[in-house]
């Protein structure tokens, strides 16, 4: 190869993280700007989630670095990443703040152990750690113990128990040993969750809100929920607005919440999760 088509690529390689993320901070700043003229009783996680419709699951993405480092993508999300990306706009949008620095600042804050990114374990990996986490920083509010007082014990450990799954944790002790610690203390918390075979229920009998957080809770042994997406009412049935590994992208579900788990053995029901002052007006 050439010097200067090796000089090329070397600059290929380098230019298109950077326009990557230019794409990402103008798409911030459009939706921003839009979500700005909504009206005040908006329900602004589910306005931002409606607008990655379409979107491409892509599983993994806050994995692919070696080095943790705050990875942004308005291009492509797994469930998790979609969830806090819409969270993250909600949270910079609440604030007033239609700038991309800002929502770094917010996915940043809601993705890691009290916002602080210090490495692969400061990570909210389990969404039973996540809720917690961001409760505590008043960014949601968990409501499920309103409308159900059906208890599931914890016992959590399914990431230490399968290192191949995670590249980070292969080979590597120290690793392993920090989040088998984190894991350790949630053995034997018990967490209230709503059954699913009751999602069938209309909005006057089940108090979930369009937008609200809807974390699938399951019976796998080591695991605490297995998928998670926003709450959107269509009539008065229950859908999932979320990153699909089935559809391969971010869709509202054309089945019901209720049809969509009902037949899953591993699905228990469903946490229910608000963000805090969610109509917070202009």
């Amino acid at each position: 190869m050439k010097r200067t088509s090796i000089l090329l690529l070397l600059a290929g390689l380098f230019v298109v993280p950077a326009f990557a993320q230019e794409k990402d901070s103008i798409k911030v700043e459009i939706l921003l700007q839009k979500a700005s003229a909504l009206p005040a009783d908006s329900s602004r996680t589910l306005f931002f989630a409606k607008q990655l419709i379409g979107i491409p699951y892509v599983a993994g993405t806050l994995d692919e670095s070696e080095k943790e480092s705050l990875v942004i993508h308005l291009d492509k999300a797994d469930c998790t990443t979609f969830v806090e990306t819409v969270l993250a706009l909600a949270v910079t949008d609440k604030e007033k703040k239609r700038d991309f620095g800002s929502f770094k600042q917010a996915l940043q804050h809601i993705r890691y152990r009290g916002g602080k990114l210090d490495g692969y374990p400061s990570r909210l990996h389990y969404f039973s750690d996540w809720i917690k986490d961001n409760e505590e920083k008043g960014i949601v509010r968990e409501r499920t113990a309103e409308f159900s007082s059906l208890q599931q014990p914890l016992h959590l450990n399914f990431m230490s128990t399968h290192p191949a799954s995670y590249r980070q944790l292969k080979n590597n002790p120290t690793l392993m040993a920090e989040i088998a610690k984190q894991e350790k203390a949630w053995q034997g918390v018990s967490v209230v969750y709503f059954p699913k075979d009751q999602l069938s229920y209309p909005p006057c009998k089940l108090g979930v809100d369009s937008g609200d957080i809807l974390a699938i809770t399951t019976n796998i042994n080591g695991l605490d929920v297995v998928h998670t997406g926003f709450a959107c009412w269509i009539g008065d049935k229950l859908h999932l607005l979320h990153a699909s590994s089935v559809a391969k992208k971010v869709i509202l579900d054309s089945q019901t919440l209720y049809d969509y788990s009902k037949n899953k053995t591993i699905h228990t029901g469903v946490r229910i999760i608000s963000f805090v002052n969610a109509h917070s007006p202009e």
